[in-house]
């Protein structure tokens, strides 16, 4: 049964993957022996990281991209196919949260959370999409979040961007089921990463998280990587536009 869940020969992308869920996402497809090209605007984070993951024995390649610039996009694509010849997974993970009250959100930063989280995400899966429209096959794990299943005060623009990747998640698995592709999004909770770690430094504050999560506490990292795999293997080849919220059972609470 473990054969279902070996990535072998298999190209995925993970876009902003330098730190935090989208290194952890990457880890678990390198260490599952899938080829992996990682994608972030920093090239010397990025670089660090693609040399920590390669140690896994999988090809492990950095590649610097904008997911807003169309242009950077398309080089990408094109690399993809000179290199590997074909794309099987891709993880949209790229994204940027801003977290302040709305009357004090500015008309640049509602764009810039737009255009990272849902529009630049749209446009990317569009172009990176078309190799597997045309191998009629493919995996697409969206990473969404739990802002985007509930309302939650400060983060209006990030809720709604993320709400909207959970939608697109559905319209486009049925899209494009008749291609085999399946498409699926998960809504991670809270998760301790180098981002928020100044928040989880105050007490007061991650209480109040905790007595709001069932399990009462903070997720890690490595517990996103087993879900990341199974959505990418042929083990979950009957599971297309669900959505998948890891969160210490806070969405249900």
């Amino acid at each position: 049964m473990l054969k279902a869940f070996d990535l072998k020969g298999k190209t995925a992308i993970v876009t902003g993957a330098s730190r935090g869920l989208g290194k952890a996402s990457a880890l678990a497809l390198v260490q599952s022996n899938a080829n992996v090209v990682i994608t972030g605007r920093d090239e010397r984070t990025l670089s660090k990281t693609a040399d920590e993951l390669s140690q896994y024995g999988s090809t492990v390649t950095s590649f610097v991209c904008d997911i807003t610039n169309p242009d950077e996009v398309l080089k990408l694509k094109e690399f993809i196919i000179t290199r590997f010849g074909t794309l099987d997974i891709l993880v949209n993970n790229a994204g940027i949260v801003i977290d302040k009250p709305f009357l004090q959100t500015s008309d640049d930063e509602i764009d810039t959370i737009m255009n990272t989280n849902l529009l630049g995400m749209m446009k990317l899966t569009r172009i990176l999409g078309e190799i597997m429209v045309t191998n009629k096959n493919g995996k697409i794990i969206n990473i969404g979040s739990y802002d985007g299943l509930v309302g939650t005060p400060n983060l209006a623009a990030y809720g709604t961007s993320k709400g909207g990747v959970v939608q697109f998640t559905r319209m486009l698995a049925i899209e494009w089921a008749r291609y085999k592709i399946n498409v699926n999004v998960i809504c991670p909770g809270y998760f301790h990463t180098s981002m928020n770690d100044e928040v989880f430094q105050n007490e007061e504050i991650t209480n109040k998280i905790l007595k709001r999560i069932p399990l009462r506490r903070i997720g890690k990292p490595d517990e996103l990587g087993p879900l990341i795999v199974y959505l990418s293997s042929e083990g979950s080849d009957y599971m297309t536009g669900q959505v998948l919220a890891i969160d210490g059972g806070e969405t249900s609470n």
